[in-house]
């Protein structure tokens, strides 16, 4: 059997989401912990099918403990769970590499449902409404990146060392999986989601 993980601070809702995913998931041994030992070695130490994260633990960079956890376990869905708003870090939580970001005034069901896409790999929430934002890998938000900066193909395989056919497949997945037409309609997506450095 599987194990998950959820990470708060609150005894109350820890145990709350911890038993509201053991009933959705019976298959996963769902475990709870404050992290205050530490978010990032409780997540790096296990192979979790799926970890809900506060990302406001005291004394912890909620979005640092992202970032490094996907580059050590990059197989390990990360589901953020917070009191912070999705308008204000659902984008930047994702980019650092989540599989989805909700507020905690959100329904059980959503936590449900972002925990469900996450094990399949497939979109989180989008911020604020109910449509699907795709989860992109990190190669594809450093493409996206780069077009919406202005930069050429060849200016972007340079830049990234990867032949100028990669680049434009990069390009083809990016637009197919966001459903944007052109190279305008990506520039779009990325200032809106907050994806231009």
């Amino acid at each position: 059997m599987k194990d998950a993980l959820v990470l708060d601070d609150h005894p109350i809702v820890r145990e709350g989401v911890r038993e509201l995913l053991q009933s959705a998931f019976p298959s996963i041994a769902v475990k709870a912990s404050s992290g205050n030992q530490g978010a990032l070695q409780e997540i790096c130490g296990h192979s979790w099918a799926f970890v809900v994260l506060d990302i406001n633990l005291p004394g912890q960079n909620g979005l640092d403990t992202i970032k490094k956890a996907k580059a050590s376990r990059p197989d390990i869905p990360i589901v953020i769970f917070s009191l912070f708003s999705e308008d204000q870090y659902a984008a930047r939580a994702l980019r650092a590499g989540a599989s989805a970001y909700l507020s905690k005034d959100r329904s059980p069901l959503d936590l449900i449902d972002a925990v469900k896409m996450a094990l399949q790999g497939g979109p989180a929430k989008k911020p604020g409404n109910a449509m699907a934002q795709p989860v992109l890998s990190d190669r594809e938000i450093q493409v996206l990146n780069l077009f919406a900066k202005g930069m050429s193909r060849k200016e972007i395989s340079q830049t990234l060392h990867i032949d100028g056919k990669t680049v434009s497949t990069y390009k083809a997945r990016l637009q197919q999986k966001l459903g944007l037409r052109n190279l305008v309609d990506l520039f779009r997506y990325a200032e809106e989601h907050g994806l231009v450095d």
